[in-house]
């Protein structure tokens, strides 16, 4: 799950984990092992390695297959070696600042690694900047006119029915075949 901060994926994150699909939460856990933004910055160059570690060890483990979510701003070399290694599907999450904004504020705090406003609309800025025109993704929704739930339905049906592109009143989705672990030699 693709998408600046306020986008819904952890939301969706969770939906979809009700749905059979592997989904952990990371922000609790790097608060846990961190504490704040402020000293998971301070040691990025250590930290950010260890959670992507972590979350490809998730990704490779079996069973279903596992959904994670990213702004793709620190994350884009990462991204890289995972779509060399695995099938991605690339759900990316849009809505505009000014919502992002309202969902962050009325937001439970603590459970994210800055509820910060200002720190949000920054990261914000920068995923339409940096990502948005680089990062291509196989499924488009706007979180604005979708509910977690229906976006999760839309994600499952788009994984389970392959490849086409269709729009909807709710918004328009672009769909691309192709989920879980490549096989040896492909």
């Amino acid at each position: 799950l693709l998408g600046p901060p306020g986008s819904g994926k952890s939301t969706i994150g969770a939906e979809l984990g009700s749905l059979g699909y592997r989904w952990r939460e990371w922000d609790p856990i790097l608060l846990g092992r961190w504490g704040t933004i402020e000293n998971f910055i301070a040691n990025k160059a250590h930290a950010l390695p260890e959670h992507q570690q972590a979350v490809a060890a998730f990704i490779r483990e079996p069973g279903p297959p596992a959904v994670f979510e990213t702004t793709g701003i620190s994350d884009a070399p990462f991204l890289d070696s995972l779509a060399a290694e695995f099938d991605l599907f690339i759900v990316r999450l849009d809505l505009p600042l000014d919502e992002a904004l309202r969902r962050i504020a009325a937001r439970p705090g603590g459970q994210h690694l800055t509820d910060e406003l200002e720190r949000n609309r920054a990261t914000w800025q920068a995923f339409h900047n940096l990502v948005l025109p680089s990062r291509p993704a196989n499924l488009i929704l706007d979180t604005t006119t979708l509910d977690p739930t229906s976006a999760a339905h839309h994600i499952h049906q788009s994984l389970t029915h392959g490849s086409h592109t269709e729009h909807l009143a709710l918004g328009t989705w672009h769909l691309a075949p192709g989920t879980g672990h490549r096989a040896p030699g492909t």
